[in-house]
């Protein structure tokens, strides 16, 4: 793992975010969580980002006291994740099959993790996922991806349908995962180009962006329960793809 990167000051921290960088924890100073309207826009921004944060005692910020911190810390995540142009740039400079995992709206660190986890095992080239909306990448996620984060490219667009659109070009097949579709996974013959799109436990893939899939598949379940937890979903998808495409 990279070296822990820290960010000081309030300004900088804002600077941080709105220019994507990816944060995995910022700690505040509990004296200041009522003071200026600066402060108060972090936490509204860390919020609004899905950033976690948490309100520490000064002598926590002891060992900064020679940093302006203006009672803000940010720790960068040591994960590099690539831009929509990265991603052109590596993809598409061959004929070879890619296989992508698109995720909109998982929000769950351990659930992030244990998806990337699955995704190393069975071979995906690339997860995408969105600057709104998706699960941080912080030390709970790269445990829970038992080290797989570090094998496992990951994009981050401004929106999911920004990828879909992009990857439409160039001929890779979306597929998306729903309980609602009328396409069994086990009866489904998927293409040597294939992303695979995975929603969020409590509403599924956005409408909208189920709209613009080229399938949607079901996973079959003959128990009470309707639905999956998301990253036993996208083992059981990725595990069915790796075997037709072996």
């Amino acid at each position: 793992m990279d070296k822990q990167v820290e960010i000081y000051g309030i300004r900088s921290i804002i600077e941080a975010i709105e220019s994507s960088k990816e944060i995995s924890r910022v700690y505040l100073l509990k004296s200041n969580s009522h003071q200026s309207s600066l402060f108060k826009s972090l936490v509204r921004l860390l919020e609004n980002n899905n950033i976690k944060y948490s309100f520490v005692p000064k002598e926590k910020f002891k060992k900064y006291i020679n940093k302006n911190h203006q009672g803000a810390v940010a720790i960068l995540s040591p994960i590099k994740l690539l831009s929509i142009e990265e991603l052109v740039s590596t993809t598409f400079d061959n004929n070879s099959p890619k296989t992508y995992l698109l995720l909109d709206g998982v929000t769950d660190t351990r659930n992030f993790g244990a998806i990337i986890r699955s995704s190393e095992c069975f071979g995906v080239d690339y997860i995408i996922i969105s600057k709104t909306g998706s699960s941080p990448i912080n030390g709970e996620t790269i445990k829970s991806s038992a080290g797989a984060i570090f094998n496992t490219p990951i994009c981050k667009v401004d929106h999911i349908k920004d990828a879909i659109f992009f990857l439409k070009e160039f001929g890779v097949e979306i597929i998306g995962s729903d309980d609602k579709a009328s396409k069994n996974l086990y009866n489904y013959n998927f293409k040597s180009k294939t992303a695979i799109i995975l929603g969020s436990e409590g509403s599924g893939i956005n409408k909208s962006i189920l709209n613009i899939c080229d399938e949607k598949i079901n996973i079959p379940l003959h128990g009470k329960l309707s639905s999956l937890n998301v990253s036993v979903a996208a083992g059981i998808f990725l595990s069915e793809f790796k075997r037709q495409s072996s």
